[in-house]
């Protein structure tokens, strides 16, 4: 597979276009499994899931199940979730906190930095059998964490993870800076299994394209919590896109949703103003008024590369986007929030993220149908390409991986498909 075989860039005529056969192509499938899933940096959870010493979740990280724990020193891990025995799945839970794993099998227990503590029995094995730690859980190749953020990676070759990361370093200080607290995983989860390609979903949440077309019913409630007129919902909504290096990309715009952490809007209600107003009062002081203006009033929705979602809207969430076949994807929405925040900040902040997020909300039910529709003209359809020329102009760009334009062109999803381009067509590997 060569690149351009499915992504084809005319910088000439202001073209980029994606043939429809990158989302649902056995061959595709397979090469991202080898060439980006095992290969790149991919999120595993946030430190808040695992903050007491025993504390542990299971993941499924692309291809593989993780266990991910903290052990008694307070030191994080993850490890592949299988007794090193005979291969059976060591913890069945999604969370919980322990000192022991014990598989039920035969009775191999391991501690929660990975050792083999016991076999069970001691009979019919030497001294020196789990020599070197021969038989101990087998640790993910790498495990790094930026601000709190955990990902892995299966090419113990790779880069660093501060150097994957790139420019969508600096978006995440935006967003942990917004506290001096730190910030936390909410109780609960949203799982999805869709059909459609894992793609869709992760590009998604970078158009801002769709907003105002898609979402008109949300951006109408919107406008009335924060009691605007259409005309004042307008000027506002403005903002630019970016690719931000390394296939990682994103937008940010001046849309007034109401924003806990900094942006009163009438819906709050009047008890909830001096303190969201203080922490706004607050921010502008620490940050000035350029960073904190852009952290206080302004939402951003970040990917980064290839399936991670960071959106900073009317809460603040994390998503991940992991296929299942050429046209199955399993999708996972965690809220996040400030560690200790007000109790009248955080129900609204729990109550904006389900009225946009779920199969409630406003707007998730909208972009799930687009996903099937998407899904089912690409399968009723002769060849065709998908078009991404929103904002192109002439001549190729100085980086095409650091694009940037109008929040609602896709400067941002051409940053993205330009490096999965070169990844898949072997231009690219993540090693240092």
């Amino acid at each position: 597979m060569s690149t351009g075989q499915f992504v084809h860039a005319d910088y000439a005529r202001g073209r980029f276009q994606v043939d429809k056969r990158a989302f649902m192509d056995r061959e595709v499938f397979e090469r991202e499994r080898r060439f980006i899933f095992d290969r790149c940096w991919l999120y595993v959870g946030h430190e808040s899931e695992i903050r007491a010493a025993g504390d542990f979740l299971t993941r499924q990280v692309g291809d593989y199940g993780v266990l991910f724990t903290r052990d008694r020193d307070g030191k994080v891990h993850a490890f592949h979730n299988q007794c090193t025995h005979r291969g059976t799945l060591l913890s069945p839970e999604k969370s919980g906190n322990a000192r022991v794993f014990t598989c039920p099998y035969h009775g191999w227990t391991f501690a929660a930095h990975g050792a083999l503590l016991d076999q069970g029995t001691k009979s019919g094995y030497g001294p020196q059998f789990n020599a070197a730690g021969a038989y101990d859980l087998r640790a993910v190749p790498r495990l790094e964490s930026y601000r709190g953020f955990y990902f892995l990676n299966m090419n113990s070759r790779a880069v660093d993870l501060a150097s994957y990361l790139a420019g969508a370093r600096d978006w995440i200080d935006l967003i942990v800076d917004q506290t001096d607290t730190g910030l936390e995983v909410t109780p609960g989860a949203q799982e999805f299994r869709v059909g459609c390609n894992w793609k869709l979903i992760s590009e998604n949440q970078i158009d801002s394209y769709h907003g105002l077309s898609l979402h008109s019913s949300y951006f109408k409630f919107a406008m009335q919590r924060a009691g605007e007129t259409p005309q004042q919902q307008a000027a506002n909504y403005f903002g630019s896109s970016c690719g931000l290096g390394n296939g990682h990309a994103g937008f940010e715009v001046g849309l007034r949703p109401g924003r806990p952490i900094a942006d009163w809007v009438p819906a709050f209600g009047e008890e909830t103003r001096p303190i969201i107003d203080a922490t706004k009062a607050r921010l502008l002081a620490k940050w000035g008024e350029t960073r904190g203006h852009r952290m206080t009033m302004r939402t951003r929705n970040m990917l980064i590369f290839p399936n991670t979602i960071l959106n900073d809207v009317m809460s603040l969430s994390i998503r991940t986007a992991w296929p299942e076949s050429p046209t199955t994807t399993r999708a996972h929405i965690w809220n996040l929030a400030p560690v200790g925040e007000h109790p009248l900040v955080r129900k609204i902040r729990l109550q904006n993220h389900l009225t946009f997020v779920g199969p409630g909300g406003f707007a998730h039910p909208d972009d799930y149908e687009i996903f099937d529709r998407i899904a089912l003209g690409n399968a009723l359809s002769p060849p065709t390409l998908h078009d991404y020329s929103k904002g192109m102009k002439p001549g190729v760009p100085a980086d095409p991986l650091l694009e940037s334009g109008d929040h609602a062109d896709e400067a941002q999803q051409r940053a993205w498909w330009t490096q999965w381009d070169r990844v898949l067509g072997g231009a690219v590997n993540f090693e240092s």
